[in-house]
């Protein structure tokens, strides 16, 4: 209790520590990431697989976070350390920049120390970024940059602080496409606000909409020759569970649109009102120019939300889709805290603590589980021994390493760039992928599948527009056990080589 008093008695003075407290945080989440598992999630083998190429669309998603994984793997290997870099280097500057951005407008250190725990406190952040999420994080840094940008915009406005905003809002739109709401709404914001507005004619805009253009213009170009490919997966995952009645979809819609609104903004709250208490409610009806400004611009945005939604006749959407605006929420939060003249003498430690065990907690808590799981006979995708797999089909065999791996499956497909990170990798539904020249068919390969899912047969047509004969291959399966399973329960994978010439 001594130690957590003194903890406590230190933030109060020097507030500026929470950065460090942070940074350390994401380091041990890095570590933990490289210790708890070799097996992959959904989107670190999908990082890891398209981090072979630099192209200027990936699909679905736009490219700036295969971008930034690109440059780390040629730069230290694929790797899990790699992946996990990304992630968390990514979420660390978040706070960092989210923190800049609330000094523009607190004048309470503490308070500015209190936003960066609060978006720690979002369970997009905590929770789901650390189990699996890529683009999303790459968003929420936008927006803490562009925030940033903008907000130094309308108090100190410079040519470079125009240039800032229009590198956010250039990184944000190849980031994610739903990142288009956050500057619109808040221009929308500042128009009541006369003395804000007229930032919005400023000469300095041009060059900041032309570095705009600069950085998105590959990525648009791609765009505009593959729309369909662009914007299918997205409207599909919408409408993922349509029922066909284009009412009942869009009201179950508007439905999940409010649950994850709560879900994603009532964890901040109670924290918040953990830390604040009274001073909080109290704080509700405190209002200046910046709270209505930050406060309009998270209304609009999740209104914005319920429009897309209404207009493409989502079903379902998700909280991590409203991670971006309602990472907002902290700050307003802090803003109206201000505007009251509450106390915060205690604020940073009273929230800092719980904050850090739900934090911390789940960091632990998936590395572990990862262990426990398998005792009670649950899996997850970090048990999948996709690697050893690999590792042993290539060690039984006589001639040397494969120059290519072709599968269906994206967990062997990411495995595949861990193990062998000089063979090239082909994953069957990824068309951008080049098919085989001449002289990687000239050395030998591997066929890879689960047995469970894609075999062999559904590999055929691929196989044959790579210019491979699947009659003329050899199946053979193996059954691995489950990662850290004692060897109680197994997978069976199925492979075949290729030999020059087949």
């Amino acid at each position: 209790m001594r130690a957590m008093r003194r903890i406590s008695d230190a933030l109060a003075r020097r507030p500026h520590l929470i950065l460090w407290l942070i940074a350390a945080y994401y380091v041990l989440a890095v570590i933990l990431r490289v210790l708890r598992s070799e097996a992959l999630e959904s989107d670190e083998a999908e990082q890891l697989y398209q981090s072979q190429f630099l192209l200027m669309g990936y699909g679905r998603q736009p490219p700036f976070y295969n971008w930034l994984q690109y440059g780390i793997v040629h730069l230290i290997g694929p790797s899990i350390l790699a992946i996990a870099l990304v992630k968390n280097l990514l979420l660390f500057l978040t706070c960092a920049v989210y923190g800049l951005a609330a000094r523009v407008l607190l004048k309470d250190q503490r308070l500015v120390a209190v936003a960066m725990i609060g978006v720690i406190a979002m369970p997009a952040v905590s929770v789901m970024a650390q189990r699996d999420l890529t683009h999303a994080i790459a968003t929420l840094f936008a927006v803490a940059l562009f925030f940033c940008g903008f907000l130094k915009t309308l108090t100190r406005p410079s040519l470079w602080t125009y240039l800032l905003t229009g590198i956010a809002v250039g990184f944000g739109l190849i980031a994610k496409y739903n990142f288009v709401i956050v500057p619109v709404a808040a221009i929308l914001a500042i128009l009541p606000e006369p003395d804000l507005r007229k930032r919005i004619l400023d000469w300095r805009l041009i060059p900041a909409l032309a570095v705009v253009g600069v950085i998105c213009l590959p990525h648009g170009l791609w765009v505009l020759g593959n729309l369909s490919e662009a914007t299918a997966g997205t409207i599909k995952a919408m409408r993922e569970d349509a029922s066909g009645n284009p009412i009942l979809d869009r009201l179950s819609g508007i439905g999940t649109l409010f649950v994850a609104i709560l879900t994603g903004g009532l964890p901040v709250l109670a924290f918040f009102l953990i830390a604040f208490r009274r001073s909080l409610v109290d704080a509700w009806r405190a209002t200046n120019h910046w709270t209505r400004v930050i406060g309009r611009t998270l209304v609009i945005c999740l209104i914005a939300v319920g429009l897309i939604g209404l207009g493409f006749g989502a079903t379902s959407i998700s909280e991590k889709w409203l991670s971006p605006f309602l990472v907002l929420l902290s700050l307003y939060l802090c803003l109206k805290l201000e505007a009251a003249n509450a106390e915060t003498s205690r604020s940073i430690p009273r929230l800092l603590f719980p904050v850090a065990v739900l934090a911390l907690g789940f960091v632990v808590y998936i590395a572990l589980g990862n262990v426990i799981g398998p005792i009670f006979g649950n899996y997850t995708k970090e048990n999948l021994p996709s690697g050893r797999f690999i590792e042993q089909a290539v060690a039984e065999h006589a001639g040397a390493k494969p120059a290519y791996v072709i599968t269906a499956d994206p967990y062997l497909a990411g495995s595949a760039r861990l193990e062998l990170p000089q063979a090239r990798v082909l994953l069957q539904s990824f068309g951008q992928t080049p098919p085989l020249g001449e002289a990687e068919r000239s050395q030998p390969g591997l066929i890879v599948w689960q047995e469970s899912g894609d075999t062999l047969d559904a590999l055929r047509p691929y196989l044959q527009a790579n210019g491979i004969a699947a009659e003329r291959l050899t199946p053979a399966t193996k059954a691995v056990p489950y990662l850290f399973s004692g060897g109680r329960n197994s997978v069976t994978f199925g492979y075949a080589w290729v030999e020059p010439g087949t």
